[in-house]
């Protein structure tokens, strides 16, 4: 199913599915809301019947995110004290969404592969964890659904992007060179997001059409550099 929509009146990158309405918790639940969800077990989500109509289509999808930022934002700076200079670079984007399609692919339990701890620790449980917030796990049911605003997280960020510290070297430690600076510098040292995926600042398919989606995308390098430079 498409994530994404192009309707008149949306902004190209609308996210375009069901919304949750929690988890069924007991067979109770599950057969007082048969009529729209027919498929439901005890553990599912619980998708919204938005038109009213006693029946789940696709005619109950709506928007449920937008993968463009209101806000694209960076700060640069140099400071020089004496001998000292830093520089710094503080990127970050606001308002956006990313599709979390690590989770998606996770929790479909169709796999021969693990699940991530996080998944295993907060799935409801009947038993074991009824305030879990994902859906149980169950080895005999293939796939978790619908695509839905369970899938579909808030992708703000604000990134130290780069960071320099440099020191200008007094002309006797370095007998014969004009000048020495000695520098040490470090790229996405932090991150602050509300994003569980591995990294905010991510796009899978780096296409404009399919922009903020997380689908096996290698987080960036936190990379931290020591050097000198001379001039002769």
């Amino acid at each position: 199913m498409n994530p994404f929509i192009e309707k008149p009146g949306l902004p190209i990158g609308s996210i375009w599915g069901y919304q949750t309405d929690g988890i069924f918790k007991d067979q109770a639940a599950v057969d007082a809301y048969k009529s729209v969800q027919p498929d439901a077990q005890v553990g599912d989500y619980r998708y919204k019947d938005l038109n009213g109509d006693g029946h789940l289509t696709d005619a109950d999808r709506t928007m449920i995110g937008n993968v463009n930022p209101d806000y694209i934002f960076g700060i640069t700076n140099r400071v020089t004290l004496g001998r000292f200079d830093v520089s710094v670079l503080v990127q970050g984007v606001h308002g956006n969404n990313i599709i979390n399609a690590n989770r998606l692919q996770f929790l479909q339990l169709n796999g021969g592969g693990n699940i991530p701890m996080e998944y295993y620790k907060n799935a409801f449980d009947p038993v074991t964890n009824r305030n879990g917030t994902y859906p149980m796990l169950n080895a005999s049911r293939v796939g978790v659904g619908r695509f839905s605003d369970a899938f579909v997280e808030n992708g703000s960020y604000l990134r130290l992007k780069n960071v320099q510290i440099g020191y200008e070297l007094p002309p006797r430690l370095v007998p014969g060179a004009r000048s020495a600076r000695a520098y040490v510098s470090a790229i996405n040292l932090f991150t602050i997001t509300d994003y569980t995926g591995y990294d905010p600042e991510v796009s899978a398919f780096g296409t404009t059409a399919m922009r903020g989606v997380d689908l096996g995308s290698y987080p960036q390098s936190r990379l931290v550099t020591v050097g000198m430079t001379l001039t002769f």
